[in-house]
């Protein structure tokens, strides 16, 4: 091959090599274009609401492709986006007056609880009304109380020392005096629940601590989702507050 030869494939590679570019330039210059086109033609129709007012006949022309079903009008498709809506509004409020209707129940129960606890005249007493109460209206199938506080055993609850190592695990479990909610490894059940943690697959740990109350009560389900980490704490903590008061009252008493 002689030297125009090499000459000549090297100008077509080189032309071809251009033409690519240019192709390629072009798609994309095209690309752009379309997307600027696409948001040009999407303010437009924000800037200008009557638009399909005066352009009525095209509302029927109009096809809006779906994966599945056949291409709708857009009269169809904007009718079953507000159908959706509706439906979802509608299951969201029958879900907030379930939370009220359900609100309004441990409001009726919280306050029967408070009066039987006002009415009651020793610790015992106070411990079988929380235990009735917390398993019949409630419907808690584990329920343990456990005190901290040097004074003598108490019938229903576990007493423990403030020097029992059992004490510090249990401040190290609760952190705080925020209720806490959900499932608990083997070690946390056995030491919130003692004999009754078998039967326990979710529980409410709630902290004790008004006065000299010091210590907790678990209230523990059969069910694992009944309590969750991510479920609100607010009736939990005015009965802890509650029950706390309580116990310190009879408490004092005793000491007298």
């Amino acid at each position: 091959m002689g030297y125009g030869g090499l000459r000549n494939n090297a100008g077509e590679v080189w032309a071809q090599a251009g033409a690519e570019a240019m192709s390629t330039q072009q798609s994309e210059t095209e690309r752009g274009t379309e997307s600027l086109d696409e948001a040009l033609v999407a303010q437009y129709l924000r800037d200008n609401p009557d638009f399909f007012l005066r352009q009525r006949a095209l509302l029927t022309e109009l096809r809006i492709p779906h994966e599945v079903r056949p291409a709708r009008s857009l009269i169809e498709y904007q009718v079953q986006v507000l159908r959706d809506e509706k439906l979802r509004l509608h299951a969201r409020l029958n879900e907030l007056l379930r939370i009220a209707r359900n609100n309004d129940r441990l409001v009726e129960q919280l306050h029967r609880l408070t009066l039987e606890l006002l009415d009651a005249d020793s610790l015992e007493t106070v411990f079988d009304a929380l235990q009735q109460n917390l398993q019949q209206s409630f419907h808690a199938q584990a329920v343990h109380i456990i005190l901290i506080t040097a004074l003598p055993a108490q019938a229903n609850a576990s007493v423990w020392k403030p020097n029992d190592p059992n004490a510090t695990r249990l401040a190290k479990l609760l952190r705080g005096d925020r209720p806490l909610c959900g499932q608990l490894n083997e070690d946390q059940l056995q030491l919130a629940f003692g004999e009754l943690a078998a039967t326990v697959k979710s529980a409410a740990l709630i902290p004790l601590a008004h006065g000299i109350a010091r210590g907790l009560l678990a209230i523990g389900s059969h069910d694992p989702e009944h309590y969750r980490p991510d479920q609100g704490t607010i009736f939990l903590r005015q009965l802890g507050a509650m029950v706390g008061r309580a116990i310190h009252h009879h408490l004092l008493a005793s000491q007298a």
